[in-house]
């Protein structure tokens, strides 16, 4: 996506109408732009349409309105592009990516990146995340118990939420003050509402309690049940 702001000459106080032009064309590119990533497609595109398009256009529409009193403020332009004829993204690849998203949201994200993915498994699915979060970052948590060794080297079982944006554990406040057994492996997080137990690595102890984080991957194992488990809370 590129986007440009060119003032015009003619300048009013302020503009008092926004107007929008949308032409869609269906292009015929030669194999090598075609097997381009979607930035570098972009990027191509933008240099064959050149000035002649990027600024004629505003200019000629300028003269135009004109003719009418009517002056051009300001103007910017939208250049995106999809491959047609693409399969879709695979399901368990968005969940794989964003495990914190609804059964809508998870459309949303297929249909914008439709067409717009590497050829990359890995980069596909790190793209899908960056889209993934920059829709939704709010923190999405449910209650589950920690279940841990303490230094002390009993097992407790430690009151918590965990938040299906990033993995984060926090500890409920009653809770913070108790110390872990360091280099105790993978910690068991339990969360009942979901009838899953999943897999937390523990990296230490702060003022705000342990520091326990899921990894994505393990969240999207159990991603049905989670989300279900959030929408009911």
């Amino acid at each position: 996506m590129r986007e440009a702001h060119v003032p015009e000459r003619r300048a009013m106080s302020s503009a008092n109408v926004k107007a929008r032009i949308s032409f869609d064309f269906d292009l015929q590119v030669p194999p090598a732009l075609l097997a381009l990533e979607h930035d570098a497609l972009l990027k191509a595109l933008h240099a064959a349409l050149g000035s002649t398009v990027v600024q004629g256009m505003p200019t000629v529409s300028a003269k135009q309105l004109g003719k009418s009193g009517i002056a051009l403020v300001r103007h910017h332009y939208h250049l995106d592009a999809a491959k047609l004829g693409m399969q879709a993204i695979p399901r368990g690849l968005l969940v794989t990516a964003a495990p914190h998203l609804t059964d809508a949201e998870l459309d949303t994200l297929a249909k914008s990146m439709a067409g717009k993915t590497p050829n990359s498994e890995d980069e596909t699915r790190r793209l899908l995340r960056r889209k993934a979060l920059a829709m939704v970052s709010e923190l999405r948590t449910v209650e589950c118990t920690v279940i841990a060794r303490l230094s002390s080297g009993a097992t407790a079982e430690l009151a918590a939420t965990l938040n299906l944006a990033n993995g984060g554990v926090i500890v409920a406040e009653k809770d913070r003050q108790q110390r872990l057994q360091s280099n105790q492996g993978l910690v068991p997080i339990r969360v009942d509402r979901a009838g899953a137990t999943l897999n937390a690595t523990f990296s230490g102890q702060t003022i705000s309690g342990p520091v326990l984080g899921v990894e994505v991957a393990e969240i999207a194992a159990h991603r049905d049940a989670l989300i279900t488990a959030w929408q009911s809370r």
